[in-house]
């Protein structure tokens, strides 16, 4: 079985990093990419953004504009830029020296660092991924010398684990999105392949608002989704402990979203929580589905 390594927070990374981001969907890429250049430009930063295709530089932003970035007024002023190199047929063999080239030139140009967004297409691989290694082998002197920080993006869909293990070895790591919720008992994460939240510790009376509130926000991200039937899957897998009144919210909110037509699919459920459910009849709640698992 693969393992894949833990990854570092987005919201962590620092310059020099040069991280791998092995994404399963759309949202969660864009997710990621966006926390990073935003950082970026608040940290005094100048944006790169290397894509897969030859899009107009606004057109290849619109991601950013959802998440209040002024795109049209970064683009002008040189904060952001777009640059089509990779979505060339040998856009591979001299990313060195392009990302070497733009970090001495936005430092040329007053900023502090460079941060680089990079997704490369299978097809430009090369047999047996080889192009593509040697050109990730190529990064590694450049984040370690220069004022730059960068995510290589991967579609999991297109690329499997096993592809991208040994390409971990050519990263620092991998990155994915910030946590939701982190303190001593609980860190609650979000979910892209199915959408939703993971919780990982234990609920109580002293962190019970903050899962209102992560909930609360995914529940209005569920109504905006456009397909899937504003289905939302919270993953308490690694949840040691939640009191009565946190599996209350649980059940409230599957109301809520049961009121737009929507489910809140419960996953992960430890077998004594099943059983209070079945108990109490919360299991049988409109908008709520327990899934059945034998842990």
């Amino acid at each position: 079985m693969d393992t894949v390594p833990v990854p570092k927070a987005v919201g962590e990374m620092r310059a020099g990093d040069h991280l791998l981001l092995g994404y399963g969907a759309d949202e969660e890429r864009e997710t990621v990419v966006a926390t990073f250049l935003l950082d970026g430009l608040a940290s005094g930063h100048r944006g790169l953004l290397l894509g897969p295709a030859d899009l107009p530089a606004d057109l290849a932003l619109t991601f950013l504009e959802s998440r209040g970035c002024a795109v049209d007024d970064e683009l002008a002023a040189g904060r952001l830029t777009v640059d089509p190199h990779l979505a060339t047929s040998d856009g591979l063999w001299d990313l060195d020296e392009v990302i070497r080239r733009e970090t001495r030139r936005a430092v040329g140009d007053g900023y502090l660092g460079l941060r680089v967004s990079m997704e490369v297409m299978r097809g430009q691989a090369g047999k047996g991924l080889k192009t593509l290694h040697d050109s990730e082998l190529l990064l590694e002197p450049v984040f370690a010398s220069l004022p730059v920080l960068g995510i290589c993006q991967y579609d999991r869909r297109v690329f499997d684990e096993g592809e991208l293990a040994p390409l971990d070895g050519l990263h620092q790591g991998r990155v994915a999105a910030d946590l939701v919720w982190h303190d001593e008992l609980l860190s609650i994460t979000r979910t892209f392949a199915p959408p939703g939240l993971a919780l990982a510790g234990e609920v109580d009376d002293t962190n019970v608002t903050a899962l209102a509130r992560a909930l609360h926000a995914e529940t209005d991200r569920a109504r905006a989704r456009p397909v899937n039937g504003m289905r939302t899957r919270i993953d308490l897998h690694d949840l040691r402990f939640i009191d009565v009144g946190a599996l209350r919210l649980l059940v409230f909110a599957g109301g809520a979203l049961a009121a737009s037509g929507g489910t809140l699919v419960l996953h992960g459920v430890a077998p004594h929580i099943q059983r209070l459910m079945r108990v109490t009849g919360w299991d049988r709640v409109p908008g709520l589905l327990v899934e059945q698992t034998h842990l």
